[in-house]
């Protein structure tokens, strides 16, 4: 998948159950795929899966920390970042996935990984 130059491509890269469960999660905090893999059960090739496909839709974007990689969504200006911030506001409304974003931000605070990353990027 190439970055989406329309609407219609980043509501296709969007459509995705998965795909909207991790960009829920991360709208919370930066997570690494095995905290995704534990608040949404999934496993590890398919959160991996969803993410590079979330990565070339230029919705996330990834940071090295030594063996592991954070991932964080991206906020974006205009059409794009409006449309993204109404479809997580949209979830928000759901308990499910109000649970999961509490979770992962719960398991985010409770990881030393990301606050090193946070403080490196700072």
């Amino acid at each position: 998948m190439t970055t989406p130059s329309s609407t219609t491509e980043l509501l296709v890269a969007l459509a995705e159950p998965t795909r909207l469960r991790i960009l829920n999660c991360l709208a919370a905090a930066p997570l690494f795929v095995s905290d995704l893999q534990a608040v949404l059960a999934v496993p590890q090739p398919t959160v991996s899966r969803h993410l590079k496909v979330l990565k070339e839709a230029n919705l996330v974007r990834d940071t090295p920390i030594a063996q592991f990689v954070l991932y964080r969504i991206r906020r974006e200006p205009g059409v794009r970042g409006r449309l993204v911030a109404a479809a997580l506001e949209a979830l928000g409304q759901e308990e499910q996935m109000r649970t999961e974003r509490h979770q992962a931000a719960d398991r985010s605070r409770a990881n030393p990984r990301v606050r090193v990353a946070t403080l490196v990027e700072s």
